[in-house]
């Protein structure tokens, strides 16, 4: 009886530790974390981006200056 105990207790523990996720090797993980890695520097780069681009638009605008017209029509050539 103390041994049919003994077996089911290591039977649930075995179950019951592996059942909460799939396995993994760690070729996956270190995959994963890469993933995860790029991701972030993708985020990083197209926050930097738009940020650039707007302080381009601000010194071009205070290159023009706040009154400056607007650029004239080209001319359109004669028929």
């Amino acid at each position: 009886m103390k041994h049919a105990l003994w077996f089911s207790l290591v039977g649930w523990l075995v179950l019951g530790c592996h059942h909460d996720k799939e396995a993994e090797g760690p070729m996956e993980r270190a995959g994963k974390h890469v993933d995860h890695a790029a991701e972030k520097t993708g985020q990083a780069l197209e926050k930097a981006a738009h940020k650039t681009g707007e302080a381009f638009e601000k010194a071009g605008k205070k290159l023009k200056g706040n009154d400056a017209p607007p650029p004239a029509p080209s001319p359109k050539p004669a028929e």
